[in-house]
This record gives C-alpha cells, structure tokens and sequence, in this order.
C-alpha cells in the first residue's frame, strides 16, 4: 500500500473511532411533551389559583394536538386579546451558570422568555415549591415573533451584558421557568434548557 494511501485509511479509521462529543441533557422535564401517561408532566397550564380573570380559563385552551408529521405537540387555542400561556415547573437557578432554551414554534405572535422567580412573602423557603408559592421578580430579554411555518427560537438567560442593576434582580432568583405565551392560535414542539458556565452569573 502506497504511504500517502495508508495515512489516509488511518486517518480515517482514527475519525470514526473517536469517541462522540458530550451530550448537553435538558434541565427541564418532558420537553418533547411524549410522557406516555401525561403528556403536559412537567409544565404549568392551570392559572386558577391567580384569581387573575384573564387566565382563569387557561388550562382549557392548551391541549395536545398531531400537526402534519408532528405528534405530541403542544397547541395554543385563543383566548383574546389576554392570549394563552404555560410554564415549565420552575428550576433552581445555580449562579455562574448560563441558561439556554430553544424551542420549535409556529403561530402567534409569541413571546418567550426566562422568568425568574422568588418565594412570596409570608412562604417559608423549600424545595420544589409550587408556582402560587413564587413571585416573579425577573424576565430575561424576550423572543418575540410569528410564523406561518415552523421556526426554531432561542432565548438566553442572561442574553444581555448585566448592568449592576440587572444584577442586583438576578441575586434575588432562585428559581426559573421558560415562559411561552401566544396571542393567537400556534403551535410548540421540542422544548430544551441547557447550562453552561458563565463568569458574569457568578455573583
């Protein structure tokens, strides 16, 4: 076998053999909304304990649907000019971390973002607290848009260069959900949250 052959067959079996890049998992649950038993496990539909009269109807308005080739898709009916929206279950925020969701949506026009939450006043702290018990205190830079196909968005907490005063609402989170919110009729598919680190969020 001619050398400039044999580099070539070696290098290629070195490619093929090394081993396959880290896999970033989801922070969130049931992102692709397939739980076989409850395919909205994971995610906040019901604003009833709000008392808020434009979200009281809300859980009735999100569904899963089939669209095309997609199944378990989560579809938006409507509701008005106070739209529809969901959460995922909220997440501890772990500082000097970064937060990155994307998502598959179609419809809208949407609004998407990292709300960022405390405990309400009078709420002893502890884990896996229920949304009624929380209080938003933050938002990060929202996607906005609308489409008649389907379109991949990101978002990312922070997504902006932190003032001290951002800051200063940031220390106060402790917990995070992604928040979908639509105006009109649409479509969300493929729901994922990944972390990497971040010296700007290490306060």
């Amino acid at each position: 076998m001619r050398p400039s052959l044999l580099v070539f067959v070696l290098s290629a079996l070195l490619v093929h053999a090394a081993p396959p890049g880290p896999v970033r998992r989801s922070v969130i649950e049931n992102g692709n909304f397939d739980d076989p038993t409850a395919p909205l496990k994971g995610w906040i539909i019901d604003y009833a304990f709000t008392g808020n009269s434009h979200y009281v109807g809300n859980k009735s308005r999100v569904s899963i649907a089939t669209e095309g080739a997609r199944k378990n898709i989560v579809q938006f009916g409507s509701a008005g000019d106070a739209g529809v929206k969901m959460e995922s279950l909220a997440l501890p925020l772990e500082p000097g971390f970064k937060y990155t969701c994307s998502l598959d949506i179609k419809g809208g026009g949407y609004r998407v973002y990292f709300a960022g939450y405390q405990f309400a006043p009078g709420v002893r702290p502890h884990e896996n607290p229920e949304l009624g018990e929380l209080r938003m205190v933050y938002q990060s830079k929202a996607t906005t848009g609308s489409s008649g196909e389907w379109k991949q968005e990101k978002f990312e907490l922070p997504g902006v260069n932190l003032s001290q005063q951002a800051i200063e609402h940031l220390k106060k989170v402790r917990y995070l959900t992604v928040y979908i919110w639509m105006a009109k009729p649409g479509f969300v598919d493929n729901v994922v949250v990944t972390k990497t680190a971040d010296p700007a969020m290490n306060f």
